[in-house]
C-alpha cells in the first residue's frame, strides 16, 4: 500500500509518501538532496525496492521544494541544514504518531545534502545509515547577489544558508553514528570522493565505504543504481532487524 500524507514541520507542510508494506515493518526514510524532491531521479524506484523487500519507505520533500501539488510549503531560498534538520525530525514524529511502523527499526538513506542532514542530525532511534554522494563540507559559491549566494543551477540561496553550516562539524557529528554505509560514484561530478573518504575515517565501526566505478552524483545509469539499491538493502537487512 502507497498512500499521499502531510505534517507539519514549524508550521509548514510538508508532502510525501508512505509505502507500507504491513503494519509494523520496519521502516527506511529517504532524504533527497539540495534542490531535488521526493519524486526526484531514483527515489520512487528505491521506494518500490524497499516496498518489494518487505521494508515501509517514508519519502518526503523537504520545505521549499518539489513542484505542483506535490510541493512542500516554504521557499528553498530560505533552506538551512537547521531546517532541514527539523523537517527530519518532524517526519520521525510523524511516524510515531501514526503507530503504522516498527519504531524500534528505523533505517534512513540520505543523497547529498540528504546525507548531511541525517549525519548532522544524529538522532537515536536510528539503527542503520545508508548515504551517498555526500560532502563532509560545501564551499561558498562564487557568484553573490545582494542578500543571496547564487546556485551552480541558477537559483539562489540566503547568505545565512553558509554561516548556518559553519555551526555543524560532520566529522565530529560521525564518531558517534550508527552502522553506516558510505556509497559515492567514481565519476560524482559534484562532489569530489576524497568527501567519501574522510567520513569513513571518521565514522566508528561498523562501516563500509563502496565506490561505484563509472557512477555520476545521482546515479543516473540504471546498472550503477541497482548497485547503489541492492547493497542499501544489504546493509539495512543486516542492522535494522
Amino acid at each position: 500500500m502507497e498512500e499521499s500524507v502531510t505534517f507539519y514541520s514549524e508550521h509548514q507542510k510538508l508532502v510525501g509518501n508512505l509505502h507500507l508494506p504491513y503494519e509494523k515493518a520496519p521502516c527506511v526514510l529517504t532524504l533527497h538532496g539540495l534542490e531535488s524532491s521526493k519524486d526526484s531521479g531514483k527515489w520512487p524506484t528505491v521506494a518500490a525496492r524497499l516496498y518489494a523487500a518487505g521494508y515501509a519507505c517514508l519519502r518526503f520533500t523537504f520545505r521549499g521544494c518539489g513542484t505542483g501539488p506535490a510541493k512542500s510549503e516554504g521557499e528553498f531560498e530560505d533552506v538551512s541544514l537547521t531546517g532541514r534538520i527539523r523537517d527530519y525530525q518532524a517526519a520521525l514524529e510523524f511516524l510515531h504518531e501514526t503507530e503504522k511502523v516498527d519504531m524500534r527499526r528505523l533505517g534512513v538513506m540520505g543523497s547529498s545534502f540528504g546525507g548531511m542532514v541525517a549525519v548532522a542530525a544524529q538522532d537515536k532511534r536510528i539503527k542503520a545509515l545508508v548515504i551517498h554522494s555526500t560532502p563532509y563540507t560545501m564551499r561558498h559559491p562564487q557568484h553573490e547577489a545582494g542578500e543571496y549566494y547564487e546556485l551552480p543551477s541558477g537559483r539562489r540561496v540566503k547568505k545565512g544558508f553558509y554561516a548556518d553550516l559553519r555551526s555543524y562539524n560532520l566529522l565530529n557529528a560521525l564518531r558517534t553514528a550508527p552502522p553506516i554505509l558510505i556509497i559515492h560514484g567514481s565519476s560524482d561530478e559534484l562532489v569530489p570522493q576524497e568527501h567519501a573518504r574522510k567520513l569513513y575515517d571518521a565514522a566508528p565501526e561498523p562501516k563500509r565505504l563502496e565506490i561505484v566505478e563509472g557512477a555520476d552524483h545521482v546515479f543516473s545509469q540504471p546498472e550503477h543504481l541497482h548497485r547503489v539499491i541492492e547493497l542499501s538493502l544489504e546493509w539495512f537487512k543486516r542492522y535494522v532487524v
